[in-house]
C-alpha cells in the first residue's frame, strides 16, 4: 500500500473514532442533564417491590368484610391534600402534562437536599421530616422496630424505601449517608418529633445530590405500605347513612379534612360535585366515594361548596369548615390561575396588583361570609370546625368530628389518621415554607387598606352569627399577616 493510501486510511479511521467519541460525549452530556433536571422521575416513579408485602392482615380483613356484602376500600397511600404544597402537589402532577413538569422543575428547588414532597399517586414513599437518631442501641431497638436493614456506601433513598416496602414496614429512615432503617410508627413515637431538615445534612452515598440523614438525625419517609390501624375504608350499603354535609368555602381544608375523616371513621366520604369529580383520574384514586351519587346515602359525609338554602335543607346535619378568609382568598386565586389557567408564578403574583384582584377579593369575601352564615342559620344541626384549630389540635378536633358523625372514637385509628395526613403546622418545622407557593412567592400584603376593611367587616358578621347561635367563635389570630 502506498504512503498516500495509508495516510487516507488513517484519516478515515481517525474521523470515525472522533465521531464515535463525540457521540459518546453527547450521550453522556444528555444523561447528566437529565439526571440534574429530571432526576426526580426515578424517585417518584420507582416501583415498589411489593406494596402489601408482610401485611397479610390487610388482605384477610378486606376479603372477610367483602364477603359480608360490604364494599371495602383498602386505600393505597394517597400522598396529597389541602394546600398548594405537599398535599396538593399530587393534584398538580396528575392534572398537569407539560405544566406539571414545568412547575415541578421550577418549585422543587432542593429543600436542604432532601427528597421533595412532590410525589405522584403511585410513589413508593413520601418525605416526612428530619428526626432525632436514637443515641444508643437500647433506645434504637425501642424506637426503630425493624432495626438496621442495610448499611452501604452506595445507599439511595429509593433503595431504602423499596427494602422497607418488601419487608412490610410503614416507615423508612436513613442516617449517616449509608444506613437504612425500617420501622412502624405507633402512638407517641420519638420518630414523630420533627426537626429542621437542615440537620439531615449528610449526602446519600449512592446519590449525593440528596441527603440521607445526619450524624445524629434520620431522614424519615412514609412508605406505601398501608397502616393496618386505619387502612380499611368502607363504602356502606345504599340508604344506610344519614346525609351529613362537609361544607366550606374553597381552599378551607375540605380535602385534608375528608382524608382525616375517612381514616378516622373507616368510612368513605362523598361529594355533591360527584359528576365533575368522577371525571378526574386523581379523584377516583383518592376519594372513590366521591365518584358516586351522594344521595344514595352510602358515605359518612358529603363535601359541598354550595350555600343556597334549598341545598342546605336537604341535609340532616353539617360540619362547617371555616378558614381565615385572608388565607382562603389568596389560596383560591393561586389555584384558579396556576392550576386551572396554567399561569406561571410570576404572572400570578402580578395579578395581585391588578384591578381584577381587587374585584375578586371584594366579591369573594362576601361569598366567604355567605357560605358560613347560610350554613349556620339553615342547618338542622351543625358542628363548626375552624381550620386553624384543626391544624393546631388535630387529634381533639378530629375526635369531635368523628363523634358528631356518630362513629365511635378509636384512639389508634385517630392517631393513625393524623400520622397519615399530618397538618402543615406539624410538618412546618421540618418543611418550612417549601412547596407552599403563596408563601414562597407572595412577599407583601396583597390586600389594599379599603379591601382589608371590607374583609374585616365580613369576618365580624360571621363571628357575630357564630356567637348568636352559640357556636365556637372565630380564632383570635384572624389577620392579614397569615396569608
Amino acid at each position: 500500500m502506498s504512503t498516500l493510501s495509508r495516510r487516507c486510511c488513517s484519516v478515515r479511521i481517525t474521523r470515525t473514532r472522533t465521531t464515535l467519541f463525540l457521540l459518546v460525549l453527547g450521550c453522556c452530556a444528555c444523561y447528566i442533564y437529565g439526571r440534574l433536571f429530571f432526576g426526580g422521575t426515578e424517585l417518584t416513579q420507582g416501583g415498589a417491590v411489593s406494596r402489601n408485602a408482610g401485611r397479610k392482615d390487610v388482605g384477610e380483613s378486606a376479603a372477610g368484610e367483602a364477603a359480608e356484602g360490604v364494599l371495602v376500600m383498602v386505600h393505597k397511600l394517597a400522598f396529597g391534600g389541602v394546600e398548594l404544597g405537599a398535599r396538593q402537589s399530587q393534584d398538580f402532577i396528575e392534572a398537569g402534562g407539560k405544566s406539571a413538569l414545568r412547575l415541578r422543575r421550577e418549585y422543587v428547588s432542593a429543600l436542604n437536599k432532601t427528597w421533595m414532597t412532590w410525589t405522584d399517586i403511585n410513589s413508593p414513599g413520601v418525605y416526612r421530616a428530619c428526626v432525632p437518631r436514637p443515641r444508643d442501641s437500647v433506645s434504637m431497638s425501642e424506637v426503630v422496630t425493624g432495626g438496621l436493614v442495610e448499611k452501604s456506601s452506595m445507599m439511595t433513598i429509593t433503595h431504602c424505601l423499596n427494602s422497607c416496602i418488601a419487608l412490610g414496614f410503614t416507615y423508612a429512615a436513613l442516617s449517616r449517608g449509608a444506613e437504612c432503617f425500617c420501622t412502624d410508627v405507633k402512638g407517641e413515637s420519638a420518630l414523630l418529633s420533627y426537626k429542621d431538615s437542615a440537620l439531615c445534612d449528610i449526602p446519600c452515598g449512592g446519590e449525593p445530590r440528596y441527603h440521607c440523614g445526619g450524624r445524629d438525625y434520620m431522614s424519615l419517609y412514609r412508605t406505601s405500605v398501608p397502616d393496618s390501624r386505619c387502612s380499611r375504608i368502607k363504602l356502606k350499603p345504599k340508604g344506610s347513612m344519614p346525609l351529613i354535609a362537609l361544607a366550606s368555602y374553597p381552599r378551607s381544608g375540605n380535602t385534608w379534612t375528608r382524608q382525616l375523616i375517612e381514616r378516622g371513621t373507616g368510612f368513605l366520604t362523598g361529594s355533591v360535585h360527584w359528576k365533575h369529580e368522577k371525571e378526574m383520574a386523581i379523584s377516583s384514586k383518592i376519594f372513590p366515594g366521591g365518584n358516586i351519587d351522594y344521595q344514595t346515602r352510602q358515605t359518612v359525609c358529603v363535601k359541598s361548596h354550595l350555600s343556597d338554602t334549598a341545598h342546605i335543607k336537604t341535609f340532616e346535619g353539617a360540619i362547617l369548615l371555616i378558614r381565615n378568609p385572608y388565607s382562603a382568598l389568596v389560596a383560591e386565586i393561586f389555584r384558579r390561575l396556576m392550576l386551572d389557567q396554567e399561569k406561571s408564578a410570576e404572572e400570578t403574583v402580578k395579578y395581585f396588583d391588578s384591578p381584577e384582584w381587587r374585584h375578586f377579593a371584594e366579591n369573594q369575601a362576601q361569598s366567604w361570609r355567605n357560605m358560613a352564615v347560610q350554613w349556620i342559620t339553615n342547618s338542622h344541626r351543625i358542628l363548626v370546625s375552624h381550620y386553624e384549630n384543626l391544624q393546631e389540635n388535630t387529634y381533639e378536633e378530629l375526635a369531635k368530628i368523628v363523634r358528631f358523625l356518630d362513629v365511635p372514637v378509636q384512639t389508634q385509628r385517630i392517631l393513625c389518621a393524623i400520622q397519615e395526613y399530618p397538618s402543615s403546622k406539624a410538618t412546618g418545622v421540618s418543611l418550612g415554607n417549601h412547596g407552599r407557593k403563596t408563601r414562597v412567592y407572595l412577599t407583601k400584603d396583597p390586600f389594599p387598606p379599603d379591601v382589608r376593611k371590607l374583609v374585616d367587616e365580613n369576618i365580624k358578621q360571621v363571628n357575630t352569627t357564630l356567637i348568636e347561635y352559640k357556636l365556637n367563635p372565630l380564632p383570635r389570630d384572624y389577620s392579614v399577616d397569615v396569608f
